[in-house]
């Protein structure tokens, strides 16, 4: 049993290490070019590029989420996100080519596309257009929606004023008759639009609103001035 013993103990002191490092302040390791450096995060940090196939899915992905997000929005709620966009960019381009914005700034769209303006910066603004028939086209897209609004709007007015008189009545007769009127009279106004006090108006919307609701918010501040502005269209 001893000389197990003193086997066991004589083969323990060969496996200990001869020397112990030396322990420096605070724990650290004397001997430093034996201890393991660590790398950077920065040095470690693998940069991950993407496929040309991987962006365009991804982009076509964000596409669809912004398609699918609008298509929650109603009719007036799209038409205003988009008469407000278009309202920024023509303040914005108007300020920096020192057109007055304190008078109201008119336009006209035409079928074509084509926007024509009035009063002394007539020609600065028609150029402007010009220069950005996205601006024009997107003029032109927002005239007509209004106008559709307002054609919606009329259609309102008739359903409501022809009664509940049959067909032929002498009541449904004066309600289309003033619905016709009223239809060319939009048509008329439908490519024409102003800008004053950072919004954007059209000439139709206002003429329809000015009958539908005559004393309320819709009529503006001014509702005489802007019932002579419509008539003078009309003329």
């Amino acid at each position: 049993m001893t000389a197990i013993a003193n086997s066991s103990a004589a083969t323990s002191n060969r496996t200990q290490p001869t020397s112990l490092p030396q322990i420096g302040p605070a724990g650290s390791n004397a001997d430093r070019s034996a201890a393991p450096t660590p790398q950077s995060s920065a040095a470690t940090a693998d940069t991950v590029q993407l496929s040309d196939r991987a962006k365009a899915i991804l982009d076509k992905a964000n596409a669809d989420k912004a398609a699918t997000a609008n298509l929650t929005l109603s009719f007036d709620e799209m038409l205003q996100q988009r008469t407000d966009a278009l309202t920024t960019k023509l303040t914005d381009a108007f300020k920096k080519m020192n057109v007055n914005l304190d008078d109201a700034v008119r336009l006209q769209v035409d079928k074509f596309g084509k926007v024509t303006a009035e009063g002394p910066w007539k020609e600065k603004i028609e150029k402007f257009f010009e220069d950005n028939p996205d601006l024009a086209k997107e003029l032109k897209a927002i005239a007509g929606l209004n106008a559709l609004k307002a054609a919606n709007a009329a259609l309102e007015l008739y359903n409501k004023e022809k009664g509940s008189g049959g067909p032929g009545s002498k009541q449904q007769q004066s309600a289309w008759t003033t619905y016709n009127i009223r239809s060319m009279n939009i048509q008329t106004l439908s490519g024409v639009i102003s800008l004053k006090d950072g919004d954007l108006r059209s000439a139709a919307l206002d003429y329809i609103d000015s009958i539908a609701d005559p004393t309320g918010a819709k009529a503006g501040p001014d509702l005489v001035q802007q019932q002579r502005e419509i008539a003078n269209r009309l003329a």
